[in-house]
């Protein structure tokens, strides 16, 4: 069938399996629609090869020339047509191919490499063709499965599709047929003759496949009928019955040599398959009248073809169904005809029946049953149960049987008794099993119980309704049988075979019979006498059972057998019932305390009973399941059970690792019941039955010693040797790994385990000498399950497979757990370095699986991530990505170096099943977190997948979409963008190269913002969504990408519903509700919300329009004030957050924020919970509102209308400040910070900047911050916080000009502090206390003095100094002249007080003056000296200095125009010192001689450099020189200094008030050294012809010059100015004019 497009059957039955993963039903149906053509063909779907199949698929397909040859040798190997071998190859790259992708060019060109691979290729073929019609049977079986996930979408199917118009049979039938008739050539030949398997599998491996199709085929037809209801017709059954004919399906006579040996198990199931859908069709209980079967016309031509049965065991149960049901038919005509016909058919068919009852047949029927594919299918057993008891029941009413196939028959019953529809049936029909069962097995009751316990045991077990029936029979049995002893009971016989008793008589501990009872005789044995007294079973049973208990506790070292099976037996019935109906267990607390009673009383035998302590066990566990406490306190302390003492002394040694950690461990005498006789047997019922106790012990939280000794037990002398021990079946190995590992499972699970318990298990685990060995040899062969599963004899939905799949499950589970232990840290180094147990394979038979040759035992980590092959249990992979994740997190090597040359096909493996759109989304999620793990410690396993880096980023754009059809879901999206953000965060150039190329990837980041809503999309997805943008914001240039433009457009759209407006409410509204319970809010949402605000505002502002900016900040600031002002604590993190947003906006954001008065009322309150909370308030938070709140002030400028915006904010950052300023060195450093003081002082002082004046007097009347700031001062002078307290000083100073802070302290007080607290050498800080006191002189006159006097004389050297240098010290300088100035009104207090200071700093005023002109003149000078330049540099440099200092810098013309300012305060110092001129000249009788000369009485040229020489007045006429210098050469644009330096921009009124200054100032010292009697005449002459020639000129300059409108830029310093003019007034100049004139002209 050519036209057939085919699928693959493997992956096929990991989407619709519905056991471990779940795909939508839409994605189910997709891919049922998609399979239907090849479904409903099924095997005959395989096209074989014709004429000229290749040269047809050769001209139509795209592929390479060596995949030609390929498919040609393939199409030849496989037998099928080369476009359906084209497609099997293709099914084998996605699904089982496992080295890379980037190999399979070279393994085609390599003849030895191609072979193997053709091999591989052929076991796909073939296992893909049985997984084919195992998703046919699991649909056809679950279409009225109500708990299968798909059971609606199946039977929509079946009904529509698959089985329309009722195909589905006749396809099936066909394929039965065919399948037989015209199988592969290979299975034809002799079985001696058939070559053994070799690299390409033989004709055994062939036959094995074909047999097990055969099996699958009938296994659907026989599911087919049973959920259908359809009957045959019986060309179908003639069809099927001479299939059956001769060695039957698998035992032809050309196959029958050596066939037994080679396949026996495939062939046994597949002729027990066939028998029981012959008996299904036979349908022997069916009514006879209407059955198609019995229809003369077929059975003419039936009778010789069943007759001919019988040669074979599988013959005999259609053979039994066929002559009993007509037997059936010959009865219902005898009842209306007499013919002897009739009677001759009658004795035919008693013929046969008697042929298949002598052939054994219940005996084969019951062997049938335990074929292990029957076994491990449910349905398939319970089908199989209802045929096979159908049948028993009418050969037991239609025929006599004889007492030889009871026991047979007794067996079969139970074994079928055991499952719903047969026990369903045995309580409906009393008749039926229930006619033929119970009555011997009550008339034997109690003298044998086994009957009656046996045959109530399989009931109860099948249904929660059978089991009541159960209880409800044994309440209450109609007989007492018993041996009959005339000797001793006071019977009396009344007639033959019936008794009467005389007395009562006790026949059981409690049990008696009461006088007057009769009874019979047992009729099949003589001796033994039914009692007819209704009696309650369970007395009987819990008689028997103090029975067994006196006879141990009496010493008897040989129990009576009879009473120790009775006992097995009713705790087996027990067990049944509590496992049914939990819910019984109250009913049954007499017998479950009898148990506890029974056990304590065994515990002390030396050598226990094995059946009956496995029996005691097994029902305690079922009891423990429910109430564990009291179960186990029982048993503490029992001598059978192990022991763990834990004394605290040993407890605390063993952690330390100084003492034996065993040191209070006991075995008991479970040891050597386990180790001793279940290991020599290979049958563990003890070991299992303990192991489901101890587990029930741990689940139900009890932490007795013997539960932790159970504990250590089984992880020190169990697990280690499973391995080693031997095994009857392989089904009991696998029960008991599963046990065990779930056990360890669990400890490791348990919360409120033992510490030293749990490290005990832990370190057992990880010890490479026992169970950690054990553990990595089912954690290894796990990784090859599937291939085991894989094979014919085997089923991935059988019992077995799941039970094995568990084990593996529990294995990595177990591992995934130790790799994350702390405590195995040190262990787990020795559990990598361990070598796997040489033994068998989960599930497999020995030979089977990786490992068994290979010399190199392969790393933990790569025998974990083989798992990565694993495609039916995808539970498996997930578990393995898992661990691998912890490795990532954990190891110090390299994943991708353990994972060797396999690490590019794990790599490809994962990468397929990435973008598979069926594959489980538990593995997409666990992959996606692997790689996010690996980004920080496995980076090379990252670059591995990122080589090349579309392979793995191109699906996680489709699986970053939350829209459309066919999206993964939230869970995997989230898992995307992590890993994305990770890629990011970690700065993997190549990937975030190409997804910022990708438009899509753009689109799908932004999709979850733009196209949903909050509450519709995880708050995780956004926060992570919002953290990629904002890292690819803050790492794009000027010009972002188009494609992340277009995102940012879409994200700020212009309307006020714009998302990011939208999300950021959403995120707000978090804050306020869900803050504290949501994780993703709290780690992811509002933290990258907050990243992505703050870049944005930083990097990307254009998109923020004015009304979202004011909009996110007043939201914030909401957000803020409910955070602080809610009921509860404020949250730390969360408050930073939102400053940290917020101070962001404030910062750079425009004065929109400013101009609005909300925001200063907002931020008034916020800072007034800031001062309430500030001892809980961590500085860190306490400096981002803060920062925020400094920044909105600075958005306004000093005017007076501020005082108006900015006053609500002074009265809590003034207690901010004394706050912060009385808490400096304490203990409590957690609130406080010198950082934090300073910050709020700036605060302070840019509020008083923008305040009234008397706003500071009115903060320090309210808050005491004066105190605190000098106390602060003191405290981080000592620590070195010099910024602090430079911004505290100069709020001092601040203080001190605005308000009187002296009536806080005392002015001593204040002078004192200040003054010692910071040393001569800060010189930064120290010009901030020198203000302070000169306001404080200003302010306060004569009381001010001291403290002016005290930090002149305790820093003059540094005050001096300054003056010195004025161009590096300029601010220091200003404030000592400013200094000198204040204090000049009071010279002789200040002379009195501290003479040196007086003379050494007006000296040092004076030469300031000299100086200062000296700099202004020479400004190249003074830009090499602030730029550390000297002419000790190399001759080459000399030139480029010269070029580069040919234009002075702003920097320099800053420092300048400081000086200019130091000059004018000296000048008013200086003349400060000195008379009044107009007193000087007019006053009466002036006495020159209390003043002081500062000039020297000449105008000589003084030298710069000199620092001992006195000025001349020829410096105060330089002055004026500068002056007219810049003032006449301005509208010109000529430089105005004489060495012909560069434009200076000095500023002109700050120049022109210096000039007057100056003027003034050498009127008044010349005038002074011509009044002094100690000026020679000749030298007063020489003053006046000096002094007219230079200021002659200076006025002839000065007067004659017009207003210019200079270019030159005007930069205010900060001194104040003669009324803001650039030029000396004119009136000034004359007046001046005319008093030199006067002057020089004096006699």
């Amino acid at each position: 069938m050519e036209d057939v497009c085919l699928v693959s059957g493997k992956a096929l039955w990991g989407v619709i399996c519905g056991t471990y993963v779940l795909p939508s039903d839409e994605v189910v149906g997709d891919e049922l629609q998609q399979a239907a053509p090849h479904l409903r063909a099924g095997l005959r779907a395989y096209a074989k090869p014709s004429g000229d199949h290749f040269d047809r698929w050769a001209k139509t397909a795209k592929v390479t020339e060596k995949e030609k040859n390929f498919v040609k040798k393939l199409s030849d190997l496989l037998d099928l047509s080369a476009g359906h071998s084209w497609e099997v190859f293709q099914f084998f790259l996605v699904n089982e191919y496992t080295k890379a992708d980037s190999s399979l060019a070279d393994l085609l060109t390599s003849q030895r490499d191609e072979e193997s691979f053709r091999a591989h290729l052929l076991r796909f073929y073939l296992g893909d063709r049985l997984h084919l019609l195992r998703c046919l049977r699991h649909i056809v079986a679950n279409t009225a499965n109500p708990q299968h996930p798909y059971q609606n979408l199946f039977s929509d199917f079946m009904r529509d599709v698959l089985d329309k118009g009722g195909t589905l049979e006749n396809c099936l039938l066909q394929q039965v047929i065919n399948n037989n008739n015209g199988s592969n050539g290979s299975t034809c030949v002799a079985a001696s003759s058939m070559p053994p398997d070799g690299p390409i599998p033989g004709p055994s491996t062939r036959l094995a496949h074909h047999l097990a199709e055969l099996q699958e085929i009938l296994a659907t037809l026989l599911v087919y009928y049973s959920s259908t209801g359809r009957s045959p017709s019986p060309a179908t059954f003639k069809s099927l019955v001479q299939l059956a004919q001769g060695g039957g399906l698998g035992g032809r006579p050309d196959l029958q040599e050596g066939l037994r040996e080679i396949h026996t198990p495939l062939v046994e199931t597949l002729d027990a398959t066939h028998t029981l859908l012959l008996v299904l069709i036979i349908n022997v209980d069916m009514p006879t009248s209407g059955h198609s079967l019995c229809e003369s016309e077929w059975v003419s031509k039936l009778d010789p073809i069943m007759a001919g049965l019988g040669a074979r065991k599988p013959h005999l149960a259609p053979l039994l169904a066929w002559a009993v049901l007509h037997l059936r038919a010959a009865a219902d005509q005898a009842s209306t005809s007499t013919s002897s016909a009739s009677a001759a058919s009658t004795r035919t068919y008693h013929r046969l029946a008697e042929r298949a009852l002598s052939g054994n047949v219940f005996s084969y029927l019951q062997t049938a049953l335990s074929c292990a594919p029957i076994q491990g299918d449910k349905l398939l057993l319970r089908l199989a149960s209802s045929v096979v008891y159908s049948l028993m029941c009418a050969t037991a009413n239609c025929l006599p049987l004889a007492p030889a196939h009871q026991p047979v028959l007794s067996s079969l019953a139970k074994t079928l008794l055991a499952q719903d529809p047969p026990a369903d049936l045995f309580w409906a029909e009393e008749d039926g099993g229930a006619g033929l069962l119970l009555p011997h097995a009550l008339e034997v009751f109690p003298y044998e119980v086994e009957p009656l316990l046996s045959l109530a045991t399989a009931l109860a077990g099948a249904n929660p309704d059978s089991c009541l029936k159960v209880i409800e029979l044994l309440s209450e049995v109609p007989y007492l049988t018993w041996p009959l002893e005339l000797g001793d009971c006071p019977v009396q016989q009344v007639r033959e075979g019936g008794y009467c008793t005389m007395a009562s008589f006790q026949l059981l501990p409690s049990i008696t019979v009461p006088p007057r009872t009769c009874g019979s005789l047992v009729p099949a044995n003589v001796r033994l006498v039914a009692w007819n007294t209704p009696t309650n079973a369970w007395q009987v049973l819990l008689a028997i059972m103090n029975m067994l208990g006196l006879e141990v506790s009496s010493g008897a070292t040989v129990a009576d057998p009879q009473v120790m099976k009775a006992v097995c037996s009713t705790l087996q019935l027990m067990t049944a019932v509590l496992a049914t109906l939990p819910a019984q267990l109250p009913a049954l607390v007499h017998v479950v305390h009898e148990s506890l009673v029974l056990l304590r009383r065994v515990s002390h035998v030396s050598r226990p009973p094995g059946e009956l302590v496995a029996a005691l066990l097994a029902m305690l566990a079922e009891v423990s399941s429910q109430e564990a406490k009291s179960v186990w306190t029982e048993l503490e302390g029992s001598p059978l059970l192990p022991y763990l003492a834990l004394p605290e002394s040993s407890a605390s040694g063993a952690k330390r690792g100084k003492a034996d950690p065993f040191v209070g461990y006991r075995a008991g005498g479970l040891r050597a019941l386990v180790c001793g006789e279940e290991a020599a047997m290979g049958t563990y019922p003890i070991l299992r039955s303990y192991t489901s106790l101890l587990a029930a012990a741990i689940k139900g939280g009890v932490r007795t010693g013997s539960v932790q000794g159970g504990v250590v037990f089984m992880a020190r002398e169990v697990t280690g040797a499973l391995m080693r021990w031997c095994y009857r079946t392989q089904e009991e190995r696998d029960k008991l790994f599963e046990c065990c590992l779930t056990l360890l499972h669990h400890t490791l699970e348990d919360p409120g385990l033992d510490t030293s318990v749990h490290t005990l298990v832990v370190r057992q685990l990880v010890d490479r000498s026992s169970a950690g060995r054990t553990l990595l040899s089912v954690v290894e062969s796990g990784a090859s399950l599937e291939g085991v599963l894989s094979l014919p004899s085997h089923s991935p939905a059988s019992t077995q497979a799941l039970r094995l799949t568990r084990t593996a499950q529990m294995a990595l589970s177990i591992l995934h757990r130790l790799v994350g232990e702390e405590s195995s840290t040190e262990g787990l180094s020795q559990l990598l370095r361990a070598t796997p147990f040489p033994g068998v394979p989960l599930g497999s038979s020995p030979g089977v699986g990786r490992g068994q040759g290979s010399s190199a035992t392969p790393h933990l980590a790569l025998t974990v991530a083989l798992y990565a092959h694993q495609r039916l249990n995808p539970r498996l992979l997930y578990l393995a990505l898992r661990t691998l994740t912890r490795f990532a997190q954990k190891l110090d090597v390299p994943l991708v170096a353990c994972f060797g040359a396999e690490a590019d096909g794990i790599r490809d493996a994962l990468l397929r099943r990435l973008e598979s759109p069926t594959e489980d989304v538990g593995v997409k999620v666990a992959l996606l977190r692997l790689l996010t793990a690996s980004t920080t410690r496995q980076q090379g396993l990252t670059n591995a997948f990122l080589t090349p880096p579309e392979k793995l980023l191109d699906p996680l754009i489709s699986l970053a979409s939350l829209t459309g059809k066919g999206s993964p879901g939230h869970e995997v999206v989230l898992a995307v963008v992590e890993l994305v953000d990770a890629l990011w965060s970690q700065k993997y150039s190549t990937a975030t190269c190409h997804m910022q190329a990708k438009k899509e990837f753009c689109d799908a980041l932004t999709c979850p913002l733009t196209s949903h809503k909050p509450g519709e999309v995880s708050d995780a997805i956004v926060g992570h969504c919002f953290s990629i943008l904002a890292r690819q914001l803050f790492c794009a240039d000027s010009s972002p990408p188009a494609s992340l433009s277009a995102a940012m457009d879409r994200l700020f759209s212009p309307d006020s519903s714009s998302s990011v407006s939208m999300w950021s409410e959403h995120v707000l509204s978090k804050v306020e509700d869900g803050w504290k319970k949501s994780r993703d809010v709290r780690e992811v949402l509002v933290p990258a919300w907050r990243d992505f605000v703050v870049v944005v505002v930083m990097r990307a502002r254009s998109w923020l329009t004015p009304q979202l900016k004011v909009k996110l900040a007043g939201d914030i600031l909401e957000g803020l004030l409910q955070q602080v002002g809610s009921s509860e604590e404020p949250d730390q993190p969360l408050t930073l957050l939102l400053a940290e947003v917020y101070i962001a906006l404030v910062k750079h954001c425009s004065k929109q924020l400013a101009e609005k008065q909300e925001f200063f009322d907002q931020t008034s309150k916020l800072l007034a919970w800031l001062q309430g909370v500030v001892m809980t308030t961590s500085t860190h938070c306490q400096l981002l509102i803060l920062g925020a709140a400094l920044s909105l002030i600075t958005l306004t400028d000093v005017t007076p209308q501020s005082h108006g915006l900015v006053s609500c904010l002074v009265s809590p950052v003034g207690n901010l400040v004394q706050q912060h300023g009385r808490l400096a060195g304490s203990t409590t450093q957690s609130c406080t910070s010198a950082s934090t003081l300073g910050l709020a002082t700036a605060l302070l002082h840019q509020l008083l900047l923008r305040c009234q004046p008397d706003t500071a007097q009115q903060l320090l009347a309210q808050f005491p911050v004066v105190p605190a700031l000098l106390h602060a001062t003191e405290t981080y002078m000592k620590s070195g916080d010099e910024e602090v307290v430079g911004e505290m000083v100069s709020l001092l100073a601040t203080l001190c000009r605005t308000a009187h802070p002296w009536e806080e302290v005392s002015p001593s007080t204040f002078s004192s502090t200040l003054t010692l607290a910071v040393p001569s050498t800060k010189t930064s800080l120290l010009s901030g206390v020198v203000w302070c006191m000169v306001w404080g002189v200003r302010h306060m006159g004569a009381m001010g003095v001291e403290g002016g006097v005290n930090v002149a004389a305790v820093h003059l050297q540094a005050l001096c100094g300054s003056l010195a240098i004025p161009h590096k010290e300029p601010n220091l300088a200003l404030a000592s002249a400013a200094l000198v100035e204040a204090l000049a009104p009071h010279a002789g207090l200040w002379i009195v007080l501290h003479q040196a200071s007086y003379t050494q700093l007006t000296a040092a005023t004076t030469r300031c003056i000299h100086t200062t002109k000296h700099l202004l003149c020479t400004p190249r000078f003074v830009q090499r000296e602030l730029g550390g330049e000297s002419g000790s540099r190399s001759g080459g440099a000399t030139s480029a200095i010269s070029d580069a200092a040919a234009t002075i810098t702003p920097a320099t013309t800053a420092a300048l125009n400081k000086m200019l300012n130091v000059l004018c305060a000296c000048l008013s110092a200086i003349q400060s010192l000195g008379p009044d001129l107009t007193d000087l000249l007019c006053g009466p009788g002036s006495d020159v001689g209390a003043w002081t000369l500062f000039f020297h009485p000449s105008f000589r040229t003084v030298s710069a450099h000199d620092p001992s020489a006195q000025p001349s007045l020829a410096s105060l006429t330089a002055v004026l020189e500068l002056y007219d210098s810049h003032a006449s050469k301005e509208s010109r644009g000529v430089s105005p200094c004489r060495s012909g330096a560069p434009e200076i921009g000095l500023s002109l009124q700050v120049l022109a008030l210096c000039a007057e200054k100056a003027l003034l100032l050498l009127l008044t010292q010349a005038t002074l050294a011509l009044m002094s009697p100690d000026t020679a005449p000749r030298d007063a002459q020489r003053i006046r012809q000096n002094m007219a020639d230079d200021m002659n000129s200076f006025f002839h300059h000065s007067l004659g010059r017009r207003p210019p409108a200079s270019p030159l830029p005007i930069a205010m310093a900060g001194a104040s100015t003669a009324g803001g003019n650039t030029h000396i007034s004119l009136d000034y100049l004359r007046l001046a004019q005319q008093l030199v004139t006067r002057l020089c002209v004096t006699k």
